[in-house]
């Protein structure tokens, strides 16, 4: 009798005992899944951060509008070039003119013969001075420079221009057939401008402008620009002895 309840009691704490591990099992893994589930939810896809960028969020909006080098830096090659020469008005008297040596009768301006009556039994020689630095240059013989040299000798203040260029204005207009445009202004011309602007270029440049008679070209440039440095400088011209 004895054994029939050991056995008994045996069984029945082995049944207690299963059922208190069956129950702790299910309330294991019911718990188990919430915090999995937070965990999906709280962690985020590691790609999706990753690609993520201000730029790709519809909440940044649009891509800013890219201003152009054009706009934001002005081109210094754009801006213009003064070519104007201030008024006549301004200009220094010129001295009395001084009487001359007879030069040979006036033949065609240079705008009707161009450089084929370049030579020198038709032009005139002058010498131009500045200060102990003196160059000698030929004129076209024409009604335009024997106006010219008939005021010669004369030391008259030209002024700077550009870089390439120094002017003078005249007391009056020389008489000119007609004016050029040059596609080139090589150093070392001699010109008329506006009727009584004498110019003198010290550089060589591509020209777009009208209005010029060539009066001549000295024999050599080659240390013009030095002599007549940046500024406005005093220059004596003068009929070659």
């Amino acid at each position: 009798m004895r054994r029939i309840i050991c056995l008994l009691l045996c069984f029945l704490i082995i049944f207690v005992l299963t059922a208190c591990n069956s129950t702790r099992n299910e309330q294991n893994s019911k718990s188990a899944s919430p915090s999995e589930s937070a965990e999906n939810i709280n962690t985020p896809a590691p790609m999706e951060s990753k690609n993520n960028s201000p730029s790709d969020s519809p909440i940044s909006g649009s891509k800013p509008t890219e201003v152009s080098e054009r706009q934001s830096v002005p081109s210094a090659e754009s801006a213009p070039v003064s070519t104007a020469r201030p008024s006549a008005s301004s200009a220094e008297s010129a001295p009395a003119p001084a009487t001359r040596p007879a030069v040979s009768p006036p033949t065609s301006s240079f705008a009707e013969t161009g450089d084929k009556d370049m030579k020198d039994d038709n032009m005139i020689s002058i010498n131009i001075a500045v200060g102990s630095t003196k160059f000698t240059a030929k004129l076209y013989d024409n009604e335009t420079t024997q106006a010219l040299v008939a005021q010669f000798p004369m030391t008259i203040k030209m002024d700077e221009l550009n870089g390439q260029e120094k002017y003078y204005y005249l007391s009056e207009n020389l008489p000119a057939a007609s004016t050029q445009r040059p596609a080139t202004i090589h150093a070392g011309d001699i010109m008329l401008w506006s009727g009584n602007c004498l110019v003198l270029f010290y550089k060589t440049y591509s020209n777009s402008y009208g209005g010029y008679v060539p009066l001549g070209t000295v024999d050599d440039p080659s240390n013009l620009a030095s002599a007549l440095g940046s500024g406005n400088v005093q220059v004596t011209w003068s009929l070659a002895d």
